[in-house]
């Protein structure tokens, strides 16, 4: 597909779904003008954690790729008005055909959708990117994170960041890192005054001194031998 075709597509794609959620605001008009893809996402499955639970991981995913700024998303209550007009139910809708479908319906270009998973302490992220159009996946990420939740959403966020193409900011990096940005402040040398060296200097003297006494002493002279008597 050449560029021309492909910008053609992009712009009658984005206002099919501009259509039908009845919002062309000026910024969606600024970014679908800048190329930018509108996109929508699944709830993601969960597997060994609550579907409440997985939803709530999907919605921080789906905050953090509108704070990349690189792609325009789809609100979840915009997708599911729509997703209910047409009949169509969400749950249990987890195989990538029936995200296509999902997106055909909603006029989007690309969708995501993914599973969360845990198993004891770790977690599991396994998110894909794919065209509605063709099927084929545009990026695939996935990550294992064993620690607290905390870590946790920061994983989602990079995750958020890299399936749209992008280096996640170094603050958000440098948390999974255990990296700590803050140093200690170094404590200052105070300089040495000069009453303080002559008393090193003589105190070393003294020690050298000392210890030339005690491992190499002056011979001691022996006593003369006794005379026998006759």
């Amino acid at each position: 597909m050449n560029k021309s075709v492909k910008l053609i597509f992009l712009v009658l794609s984005s206002l099919i779904w501009a259509q039908t959620t009845n919002q062309l605001t000026p910024e969606t008009a600024a970014q679908l003008a800048a190329g930018k893809e509108t996109v929508a996402i699944l709830d993601f499955e969960g597997r060994g954690i609550s579907q409440m639970e997985a939803q709530t991981l999907t919605d921080r995913l789906m905050s953090e790729m509108v704070n990349t700024n690189a792609v325009i998303m789809v609100e979840r209550n915009q997708m599911e008005e729509i997703m209910q007009e047409q009949g169509f139910q969400q749950s249990g809708c987890t195989t990538s055909e029936c995200a296509a479908e999902v997106g055909a319906l909603l006029g989007v270009q690309n969708m995501v959708s993914g599973s969360f998973g845990k198993l004891g302490n770790s977690y599991t992220i396994d998110a894909k990117l794919f065209s509605v159009s063709t099927g084929g996946t545009i990026r695939s990420v996935s990550k294992t994170y064993k620690g607290e939740v905390d870590g946790l959403l920061t994983i989602i966020e990079i995750v958020a960041w890299e399936l749209v193409g992008l280096t996640a900011p170094a603050d958000k990096l440098a948390k999974v890192a255990g990296a700590d940005t803050s140093q200690a402040p170094k404590k200052e040398r105070k300089p040495m005054g000069r009453m303080t060296k002559i008393t090193l200097l003589l105190i070393g003297l003294g020690g050298g001194a000392y210890a030339a006494g005690l491992f190499d002493p002056a011979p001691v002279p022996l006593p003369e031998a006794p005379t026998l008597p006759n």
